[in-house]
């Protein structure tokens, strides 16, 4: 990292964290990669929801500090948490602070609250997502937020185009997502079996039900199983064993939860794809992951994810089930093509190490604090 003349005190702010018992999604993950390699040099804290049980603590040097209530849920607790942001800011006791725009309303606003300087994080602009699914006018305080920024950093390229339209005086970077460098740098033995979803049980933004309506298009032909490790809220989980049993596809298909370590491992490693059919995405580590191992992704062809090379990635018309099922039928058929496409998930996926992204983070900061 970067040398800096003194230990500055940094503040993070994102509803959800690794510990939450509702998400504990990649953007929480993503944080505190970060997080972690700034607290080698400098102080550094996560505010972060309340969830029941929740206490306070350190973890891998970052101090996570939570905010809102604790007897509350995965939607009214981003609720709570939001608008408790603006008064936790208002303290002062901080240099910089990285808040990443959480939904549903993506912004807070930090910058109105404080003269030091703020930095947006847009993992995602989920304005307009939620502005269709609750009929308010969500992307309106999303685009009168993004105006009140000097610093922003985007995960994508388009994600930067869509804040410079908006805010065409902030200084935006474009800082992607990233993974370790020993996972990089690991030569897994791969063993073909079957394919893999890996993250939030969810229809609106993850697309589960393109997923299942594809995966019941194909598997009579090419009988591979297909495990969906994740979680989701009951709600949605209790959907998907429903309509997995109304597809007939229920004996197909696996529901290991939530997976880490030699379990996430070998469902990576054994896999022959990434099924990732999102309707919107950011820097998705899930997939970045799946490049490690040099397992290739099945996507659809979204703006967000222009970056991602044809070489190690199948992409898809949004939406189009038919078009999914299609494609990873071929996938699974086409071994050569297969294999080729994870040497090359391999090989891109070497400039998204942490180590290096953590820096440039730092570099940012470093110069938001300059110019104020």
């Amino acid at each position: 990292m970067a040398e800096t003349a003194q230990r500055r005190r940094f503040v993070f702010s994102n509803y959800d964290s690794p510990s939450n018992p509702f998400y504990a999604g990649g953007g929480a993950q993503a944080i505190h990669e970060v997080a972690r390699r700034l607290a080698i040099r400098h102080e550094v804290r996560v505010v972060t929801g309340a969830y029941p049980g929740c206490r306070d603590h350190d973890r891998d040097g970052v101090r996570y500090e939570h905010l809102g209530r604790e007897n509350s849920g995965g939607k009214t607790g981003q609720l709570w948490f939001h608008f408790r942001l603006a008064g936790r800011a208002r303290r002062g006791d901080f240099d910089l602070w990285c808040e990443s725009l959480t939904p549903p309303f993506s912004t807070a606003c930090l910058q109105r609250q404080t003269a030091r300087p703020v930095v947006a994080l847009t993992q995602v602009l989920a304005g307009e997502g939620m502005q269709r699914k609750y009929r308010l006018p969500f992307a309106v305080f999303e685009r009168a937020g993004l105006r009140t920024y000097r610093h922003v950093i985007a995960l994508s390229g388009h994600l930067r185009d869509r804040v410079a339209a908006i805010s065409p005086r902030a200084r935006i970077a474009v800082i992607p997502n990233g993974v370790p460098r020993e996972l990089i740098e690991l030569q897994p033995e791969r063993e073909e079996h079957h394919i893999v979803f890996l993250g939030r049980f969810d229809k609106g933004q993850k697309g589960i039900d393109l997923l299942l309506d594809a995966y019941a298009g194909m598997v009579t032909d090419v009988p591979v199983p297909l495990v969906m490790a994740g979680a989701g809220d009951p709600k949605t989980e209790a959907w998907l064993r429903r309509w997995m049993k109304f597809l007939e596809i229920d004996h197909h298909v696996s529901l290991p939860g939530r997976v880490s370590g030699t379990q996430k491992h070998d469902l990576l490693r054994r896999a022959y794809f990434l099924a990732m059919p999102s309707r919107y995405e950011a820097s998705p580590i899930a997939m970045l992951e799946a490049f490690c191992y040099g397992v290739p992704v099945v996507l659809c062809d979204l703006p967000e994810l222009r970056e991602v090379p044809a070489t190690c990635a199948v992409k898809t018309r949004p939406e189009w089930v038919v078009d999914l099922s299609r494609e990873m039928k071929r996938l699974i058929r086409d071994t050569p093509r297969r294999h080729a496409m994870g040497a090359a998930a391999k090989e891109w996926v070497r400039q998204f190490d942490w180590d290096r992204l953590a820096a440039r983070y730092e570099e940012f900061f470093e110069s938001a604090l300059a110019n104020g």
